[in-house]
Formats: structure tokens, C-alpha cells, sequence
């Protein structure tokens, strides 16, 4: 199974997508902001990031 990391602090966009991807027979694993999305991209072995460039705490730039 594709396991992905979303990273999206908009609690609507990231309940949609994930929600979406879900449904198409992915793995989602999901962070609100820069610093879990680095912590959890180092921490589970995911095939895609799908990541938010403007983020709090720390941004999507920052983070790539």
C-alpha cells in the first residue's frame, strides 16, 4: 500500500483530501504543521508528501 504524508494546517483541505485519498486505497499519515511534517516524514516510510507551503510554525520551504 502508497503510504502518504499530508501536511496541511486548514482543517477543511486536509479533512477533504485525506478523506479522498482514503477512499482511493492510500495510507495517510497527517501532520498540521512544518516541524511534525519533518518529524513525522524522518519517522515513517512514506512514498509521497503532499505539503503546504504556507504552514505555522515552521513553513513548507523551510521544511523541503
Amino acid at each position: 500500500m502508497v503510504k502518504i504524508l499530508l501536511v496541511e494546517d486548514n482543517e477543511m483541505k486536509r479533512d477533504m483530501l485525506s478523506r479522498w485519498l482514503k477512499r482511493k486505497g492510500y495510507e495517510v499519515f497527517i501532520a498540521v504543521d512544518g516541524q511534525e511534517g519533518v518529524n513525522m516524514a524522518t519517522s515513517e516510510s512514506t512514498s509521497v508528501i503532499l505539503l503546504d507551503m504556507s504552514l505555522p510554525i515552521m513553513d513548507g520551504w523551510e521544511a523541503a
